[in-house]
């Protein structure tokens, strides 16, 4: 099989790949890590493959899907990344003297994570610039290119997000 051939059939199985492998996991980023590995399984054995029947390999697609699924789910020793974990915001309770306080932490915590989700629906252009240029530490330079503003405006932006956000927490202080 050349390379055109297998292209063929990573495009003509890929989905099949992934629907089955979304079932086994029940999750569509993970289901399109396993249809990786599956097509890397195949890629390696590109030349031993039988082209000569689709039925054949629709079998071998969902066969093999089957069992990547089912292994990625049975290896509980691979390290798992995931966008975010509430251990990290667990830890910096655990150090604290009472539990009023870590509750009171733990509130205010729900209550900033409630206000960038206001600023996301109130403001979606300043949240992106903001996240961009104080969370992910992306230049100025940087995001003004990539949202065609100038540096003084993103750095605008920037200042009104915050100074939005932390009108709204104190706003939540008082109450």
């Amino acid at each position: 099989m050349n390379s055109e051939e297998f292209r063929a059939f990573y495009r003509r199985y890929y989905d099949v790949s992934v629907k089955l492998a979304s079932r086994i996991v029940q999750s569509h980023f993970t289901a399109e890590d396993v249809t990786q590995e599956v097509f890397l399984y195949f890629y390696r054995i590109k030349d031993r493959l039988d082209m000569s029947s689709e039925r054949k390999l629709y079998s071998l697609v969902v066969t093999e899907t089957t069992n990547k699924g089912r292994d990625y789910l049975r290896k509980s020793y691979v390290k798992r990344e995931v966008m975010f974990d509430n251990e990290v915001s667990e830890l910096q309770y655990k150090s604290v003297e009472s539990a009023e306080a870590a509750l009171l932490g733990m509130e205010k915590a729900q209550y900033i994570t409630m206000e960038f989700e206001n600023l996301h629906q109130k403001n979606p252009v300043n949240y992106e610039i903001f996240m961009r240029v104080v969370m992910l530490d992306i230049s100025t330079d940087e995001v003004a290119r990539e949202f065609g503003y100038t540096r003084n405006n993103v750095n605008n932006r920037v200042l009104r997000a915050k100074k939005w956000l932390l009108e709204e927490l104190a706003r939540l202080d008082k109450e």
